[in-house]
């Protein structure tokens, strides 16, 4: 990894943590009957991260990112535990959705996985993070319902803000 591509990615990670913080953290929406449910796009972060980059170093990248947002919202640990979950993850969502023999020095973004295979890459991580997320928060089986509802409500809005912010991003690339 060369200078020019570690400032691009430190450059999103600020412009996705200011996202996170400043505009995401302080948005409530509406609840669904007595759920309220919030929005996260800082895992675009570790999703935007080189293809080839180890799986060692992505989850310590996504260790301290995690406990950056962590610090950010009062919490101990959930979102750096998620964060570290989705790292781990990463690698197998990946050969799901990109074609084999990829150079190892691909960014998977939406510029260069077109849409849908960058919706299913953004899909299939949220499906790993937000259930995790709210079993770390909940950390009772006694509120299994409450993961449910949550995480899928969470769901939604994170893939479309998600979304959004991949194509404002796409001029980083």
């Amino acid at each position: 990894m060369n200078s020019s591509s570690t400032l691009r990615i430190s450059l999103k990670f600020i412009i996705i943590w200011i996202l996170q913080i400043i505009v995401l953290k302080q948005v409530q929406f509406l609840p669904l009957g007595s759920y309220y449910y919030e929005a996260f796009v800082y895992p675009l972060f570790i999703l935007l991260l080189p293809f080839g980059m180890h799986v060692n170093r992505l989850m310590l990248i996504a260790f301290f990112s995690g406990l950056l947002i962590d610090a950010s919202y009062n919490t101990l640990g959930v979102h750096t535990a998620s964060a570290v979950v989705l790292a781990f993850a990463r690698p197998y969502i990946l050969a799901l959705v990109l074609p084999r023999g990829i150079d190892e020095a691909f960014t998977p973004s939406l510029g260069r996985l077109k849409f849908l295979p960058f919706l299913r890459y953004v899909i299939y991580s949220f499906l790993v993070y937000l259930p995790f997320y709210y079993i770390m928060v909940f950390f009772s089986h006694v509120f299994i319902v409450e993961i449910i509802v949550k995480s899928l409500l969470s769901f939604i809005v994170s893939v479309f803000f998600t979304l959004i912010l991949a194509g404002i991003l796409n001029g980083l690339d």
